[in-house]
């Protein structure tokens, strides 16, 4: 019997239309066709109200393994976060709403999968952004697993780099004598392995897991959205832009489902919460 992924939620953000990031260089307020799953006439940024686009916070439960992996740990989106995401957000001039409940707590999210923080095994990286360690403080027991080409930018983040924020510098430097690096393709199990692509960071990699539907690839990052994935057109934050193109052609010719990381149609395609 294969695998099954879970999609787990940690919160809800929401980017202004005028952002540009989703979707590289479009204006979605225009392009009707373009808009992702996600979008929204009227959500709430501060003191005003406009056009977005929500997506979720995610990690990923591989669930049938002999390991409690999970994928990315995305960041505490509550106003009093110790790793201040808002805070850093603000200071950075990025205009994002963010939302958080009691049932998106890491806690809460681990046992609708039926294990604990403590009970994780290995955590997988698919690159060292601030919303994919932001939990990382609360896995006591695990391996943690990141691409080589991701340390330096995570651990000590140069201000010409997006998103590597030194606010959350210490998720990676806190679990140094559990992370391990690696270069390039691993087999982690008998399910699961990791390609590093590149792309959207130097070491972005996927997660490659073998389920009863098939082979499904986590894209990370590569794609934020399955509108990315149907238009072929990236994002609009990246460390090498055709490294993502060509990551698309790459994700196609190797998976038989590609998950982006951070939409909420996949509660749609999947409304049990899992693939697999």
């Amino acid at each position: 019997m294969g695998a099954k992924i879970h999609m787990l939620v940690t919160g809800n953000d929401a980017i202004s239309a005028d952002s540009r990031h989703e979707i590289l260089g479009v204006d979605l307020r225009a392009d009707v066709e373009k808009r992702p799953f996600g979008w929204a006439e009227d959500l709430a940024f501060g003191d005003e109200r406009g056009q977005g686009i929500q997506s979720p916070i995610t990690m990923f439960y591989i669930e049938g393994t002999d390991q409690r992996i999970l994928v990315d740990t995305g960041y505490d989106a509550t106003d009093t976060s110790p790793t201040g995401a808002a805070a850093a957000f603000e200071r950075r001039g990025i205009g994002a709403w963010i939302e958080s409940r009691d049932e998106w707590k890491v806690e809460a999210q681990l046992a609708t999968v039926g294990v604990t923080p403590a009970e994780i095994d290995l955590v997988i990286h698919t690159h060292l952004h601030f919303d994919h360690i932001g939990h990382n403080h609360l896995f006591p027991n695990a391996t943690f697993v990141a691409q080589e080409r991701e340390f330096a930018y995570a651990a000590n983040p140069p201000e010409w780099v997006p998103f590597y924020f030194d606010e959350f510098s210490h998720q990676v430097l806190d679990v140094r004598d559990r992370l391990e690096l690696i270069d390039g393709e691993t087999r982690v199990n008998e399910h699961v392995s990791l390609m590093r692509l590149g792309g959207h960071t130097p070491g972005s990699q996927v997660v490659l897991v073998d389920t009863d539907r098939g082979r499904v690839c986590l894209a990370g990052d590569l794609a934020y959205y399955y509108r990315n994935l149907e238009l072929n057109w990236p994002g609009g934050v990246f460390f090498d832009l055709p490294g993502v193109v060509q990551a698309f052609g790459w994700m196609r010719n190797n998976a038989d489902i590609i998950v982006p990381q951070h939409d909420w149609k996949f509660l749609e395609l999947y409304p049990e919460g899992f693939v697999g």
